[in-house]
């Protein structure tokens, strides 16, 4: 028995050596391991960061996509308003051509106004002048012998 404890002994003296190492090697392995994680961290709360920033510049830009969106389809209903005025332009000065040249060849006036109406939504009909402001309320309201009700009556209404 003396002799298997002195061949245990022996053989912890020459495993210690490898068990040294062994140890040496998982406390390295653990210090990168640690070290890994610290670098993660740290790269986690950066990634966070930018992720905020860029979910709010994105939002910033979904709003000016959304405005710059309004301003084109006004953009284009301007452009058709504009061609549609410009098309009717077009039309009123080609009747304005011909009743020009049939005046010239002799027509009167009458006849061309009837062949060749005006538009009304182009070239509303001239308006007659109004008369003065005075004017005005004298012809709308009659003449008053006088100003203020006598007591007579404002006392005994009409029955």
């Amino acid at each position: 028995m003396a002799n298997e404890r002195l061949a245990e002994i022996a053989s912890l003296d020459q495993n210690a050596p490898r068990a040294a190492r062994s140890k040496e090697r998982k406390m390295r392995y653990i210090s990168e391991l640690e070290h890994k994680v610290q670098t993660l961290q740290t790269e986690a709360t950066t990634l966070s960061a930018q992720l905020t920033m860029l979910q709010r510049d994105s939002g910033g830009l979904a709003n000016q996509n959304n405005e710059l969106k309004f301003r084109l389809q006004a953009m284009e209903q301007q452009a058709h308003l504009r061609d549609a005025l410009n098309e009717a332009l077009t039309v009123e000065v080609r009747r304005l051509k011909i009743a020009n040249r049939e005046l010239a060849e002799g027509n009167s006036s009458a006849n061309v106004a009837q062949q060749l109406p005006a538009n009304p939504r182009l070239f509303p009909p001239p308006q007659q002048p109004s008369p003065p402001p005075g004017q005005l309320r004298h012809q709308s309201q009659p003449p008053r012998e006088n100003s203020s009700p006598s007591k007579r009556e404002t006392s005994h209404p009409i029955a």
